[in-house]
C-alpha cells in the first residue's frame, strides 16, 4: 500500500504545471581531483559542501559566514555517499561526486539562520542577446557551447532554466534588438507560450580582450522586475555571477530570512469533491519542503480543513503555492455571527492567533 501511494504521489508531482520544477541534485556536487588520495578527497569535499550549501540555500553570500564555515570544515561528517568517475580522455584525474545528508545539513543551516529552499522552485526562461565582437545572436536551446554553459551555471546556483526554441514563432514574436534593448513588454509577450513565471533577459557583451559584461533583468508575470550588471574577465564567470544573483533574488521570495521559524496555520480548501482531489491536495502540500506537518480535521460538503506546521510565514507559503495551479486563492467567507479567534499555545507557553488561508482546488 505504501509503495502504491509513493508511486501515485511521484506521478502527481511529475504532472505539476511548469511554473515550477522539482530541482534534482541539490545535495550533490562534483569536484575535479588529481588522484584518489585521502588528502585530495578531503579538500574536494570541502569545496563540494560549499557548492551544495549555495544550491540548497540559493545564496552564494552565506559562504562568507565564518562561523558556518568553521562547522562545515568537517565536511566528511555530512557525507552520505561518494564515488569517483574518470574525467574525459583529454583531461587528467577524476571527478569526485559527493552526496550529503539532507537532514544533517539542513539542521546545521537552520542553526545558523540560513533558510533552506525546497526543491520545488520556479523554472526560469532565459532570453540572452550576445555580441561577442564577431557576431550578434540570441542564445537558444541549440546554441553550441553557450547553452551548456548557461545550464551548468544555473544548476550550480540551484536553478533550472529553459532556453527558447528560436523557431518561427519565436522569431516572429521577438528579435535580437528587442532583447538587446530590454523591451520588457515584447519579451514577456513572447514568453507566454513557455508558461514560465520567471523570465530572465539581458545582453552579453565582449568589450575587448579579456573583458565581458552581462546586463540582466529578472521579471515575473506580474510585471515586477530587478536588474543588475556583472563584469568579469571570463565569460563563464560573468554568467555564473549572474545566476548566483538571480538565485539570491528568488530565494528572498521563496525562502526569505526568518523562514527557519516554525509557524502554525489553518487552511480551508473548497472543491475537494472526491478522494482523488483530497489526495492531490494533501500530497502536493506535503511535498513542499517548508511544510513540516500536515493534519486534516474535517472533510465535508467538498471542503477540507487542514492544520499546517511550516518553516516560515504564510506569505512565503502563498508565493510557493502560486508556482503551481493545484490550488487557487478563494474568497474568505464573511461570517454572519462573529466567531472567536482560534488560538494555540506555542513552545514558550504563549498563545498566538492562528491565521487561516482560503483556497480552492483548480
Amino acid at each position: 500500500m505504501r509503495m502504491r501511494y509513493f508511486v501515485g504521489v511521484t506521478l502527481f508531482l511529475l504532472s505539476l504545471p511548469l511554473y515550477a520544477v522539482q530541482v534534482e541534485g541539490l545535495y550533490s556536487a562534483k569536484v575535479a581531483v588529481d588522484d584518489q588520495s585521502q588528502g585530495a578527497r578531503n579538500r574536494a569535499m570541502g569545496a563540494a559542501i560549499n557548492k551544495v550549501v549555495q544550491k540548497v540555500s540559493g545564496r552564494q553570500s552565506v559562504l562568507g559566514n565564518a562561523a558556518l564555515q568553521d562547522v562545515l570544515s568537517n565536511a566528511g561528517s555530512y557525507v552520505e555517499q561518494f564515488l569517483y568517475k574518470k574525467r574525459d580522455k583529454e583531461e587528467l584525474g577524476y571527478w569526485l561526486i559527493v552526496r550529503f545528508q539532507k537532514i544533517a545539513l539542513d539542521r546545521t543551516l537552520q542553526q545558523f539562520n540560513v533558510p533552506v529552499w525546497g526543491s520545488n522552485r520556479p523554472a526560469v526562461l532565459v532570453w540572452l542577446a550576445v555580441d561577442d565582437g564577431k557576431s550578434r545572436y540570441l542564445i537558444n536551446a541549440d546554441s553550441e557551447g553557450m547553452s551548456e554553459l548557461i545550464r551548468r551555471s544555473s544548476s550550480e546556483a540551484g536553478l533550472t532554466v529553459t532556453l527558447p526554441l528560436n523557431d518561427l514563432a519565436d522569431q516572429q514574436a521577438l528579435s535580437f534588438n528587442d532583447v538587446w534593448a530590454g523591451f520588457s513588454d515584447e519579451v514577456l509577450t513572447a514568453s507566454q507560450r513557455y508558461e514560465k513565471k520567471q523570465v530572465m533577459y539581458g545582453r552579453l557583451l565582449k568589450r575587448g580582450r579579456g573583458s565581458w559584461s552581462l546586463s540582466w533583468t529578472l521579471a515575473n508575470v506580474t510585471g515586477q522586475s530587478i536588474a543588475n550588471i556583472e563584469q568579469s574577465s571570463s565569460i563563464g564567470a560573468v554568467i555564473q555571477e549572474a545566476f548566483a544573483g538571480i538565485a539570491e533574488t528568488l530565494a528572498d521570495t521563496y525562502a526569505p530570512h526568518g523562514a527557519v521559524t516554525e509557524n502554525v496555520l489553518k487552511m480551508d480548501v473548497n472543491g475537494v469533491a472526491s478522494l482523488e482531489k483530497f489526495v492531490r491536495v494533501t500530497a502536493y502540500l506535503s511535498s513542499l519542503d517548508m511544510v513540516k506537518k500536515l493534519h486534516w480535521n474535517q472533510l465535508s460538503n467538498g471542503k477540507v480543513t487542514l492544520e499546517i506546521v511550516l518553516s516560515g510565514g504564510a506569505s512565503t507559503l502563498k508565493d510557493v503555492i502560486a508556482l503551481n495551479t493545484v490550488l487557487i486563492p478563494d474568497f474568505q467567507p464573511v461570517p454572519i455571527i462573529a466567531t472567536p479567534t482560534v488560538i494555540t499555545p506555542n513552545k514558550m507557553g504563549y498563545h498566538l492567533a492562528v491565521q487561516t488561508l482560503y483556497y480552492r482546488t483548480n
